[in-house]
């Protein structure tokens, strides 16, 4: 099983390696846990708490400070669902 089954052509590539590459998506949502405080374990390894603090962020410029993750999850929700409406009312995402 040696040959591909899809060949690879690029003789329809319209931007060359050098050049920067405009994004597709207007949107990439995320959720970010804030580290917790840290402290050195038993073994002198840095561990860190478990924080209840997360940050929402869009590449469309949408961000939030930390909030609570429940609050944070329903905001990030919300969002979603706007960038949803805003795709299937022929909007680019």
């Amino acid at each position: 099983m040696n040959e591909h089954r899809f060949p690879f052509d690029d003789g329809n590539a319209t931007s060359t390696p050098g050049e920067p590459r405009r994004p597709v998506h207007r949107h990439r949502l995320r959720l970010e846990n804030v580290p917790g405080e840290g402290w050195t374990g038993p073994e002198g390894d840095t561990l860190s708490a478990a924080s209840d603090l997360t940050i929402v962020t869009c590449a469309c410029g949408f961000e939030t400070e930390a909030i609570a993750g429940d609050d944070a999850r329903l905001l990030y929700e919300e969002h979603r669902n706007l960038i949803r409406d805003e795709i299937t009312a022929g909007g680019r995402p």
